[in-house]
């Protein structure tokens, strides 16, 4: 028997999870894509065994937020390496 996941952002359905594919709803706006993605994707690793379920919201909301702050956190790194590289290119070289 398949498995459905309904993923809801404010209170609505916005995505389901069903055998391994995430289906996000074309209403979803995009400021929230990326947290719809997330909650999905936690409902795909439950389905997958890969973290114990069963899905709940609160639990997926915790998680689309703490991958955004890791994707704040990689990004923040990337822009201060890209600073440190263009730095280091305008020094003059002897």
């Amino acid at each position: 028997m398949k498995t459905i996941q309904i993923i809801s952002l404010d209170g609505q359905p916005a995505a389901i999870a069903v055998d391994g594919i995430a289906h996000v709803a074309e209403h979803v706006p995009p400021h929230k894509l990326e947290h719809v993605q997330a909650k999905a994707l936690y409902a795909l690793r439950i389905e997958a065994g890969e973290i114990p379920g069963p899905y709940d919201d609160t639990a997926a909301e915790r998680y689309a937020d703490q991958a955004a702050d890791v994707r704040a956190a990689l990004t923040a790194r990337l822009r201060a390496r890209r600073r440190r590289r263009a730095a280091h290119a305008r020094r003059p070289h002897p």
